[in-house]
């Protein structure tokens, strides 16, 4: 019976740990692709936002595509730091893509009005 229990906590434990080394693989994912996007030569002379989304439709599409642990990420990033540059605009932007319907916030300009905005409802 102590050997089985025993083999039992081996297995959850080693569970536990590759959900956490997977969710930290796809933050460093994310942050590749973040990167990517507002570090993109292809539009530095463009004030638009959005088009660096657009330029990057593939990595922005990835950050979407991590759901949970992407929103979960970028509100924790948003909480961290009081900045409202481009990094945070295509982090919103990510972060209501991911929401869906489920977005409270349906008028902002930048990262930090959408960020405020939703932690304000929340709240």
């Amino acid at each position: 019976m102590r050997k089985i229990l025993f083999i039992w906590l081996v297995i959850f434990l080693t569970a536990c740990s590759s959900v956490s080394e997977k969710e930290m693989d796809t933050i460093q994912q994310i942050e590749r692709d973040l990167s990517s996007i507002v570090n993109s030569n292809t539009v530095k002379v463009s004030s638009n936002p959005n088009d660096y989304i657009t330029a990057h439709l593939e990595e922005f599409n990835n950050i979407v595509s991590s759901q949970q642990i992407g929103l979960n990420h970028f509100l924790n990033k948003f909480e961290e730091n009081d900045e409202n540059g481009l990094n945070e605009y295509i982090m919103a932007a990510a972060c209501v893509r991911i929401l869906g319907d489920k977005n409270p916030v349906k008028e902002w300009s930048t990262g930090r009005e959408w960020y405020e905005k939703y932690t304000a409802d929340k709240g």
